[in-house]
């Protein structure tokens, strides 16, 4: 399934969007939560799209370490 993942530095300040593709939800948080580390960001808003154009917000991850 596809995934969107729009990151955050510190401060909410908008960094750039991943676009990216993952078996489960899991793997997805997951993926999300690796981009913000090595993108030493804040955060991520995970969604999934429907490949029709709409988007699920499915979890908003941090940099727990």
């Amino acid at each position: 399934m596809e995934y969107r993942a729009d990151l955050y530095a510190a401060g909410a300040a908008f960094d750039h969007t991943e676009r990216y593709i993952a078996r489960n939800e899991t793997e997805a948080i997951d993926a999300a939560r690796q981009m913000v580390v090595a993108h030493g960001l804040d955060y991520a808003e995970v969604y999934t799209s429907d490949g029709q154009g709409g988007v699920t917000h499915i979890a908003m991850v941090g940099a727990e370490r």
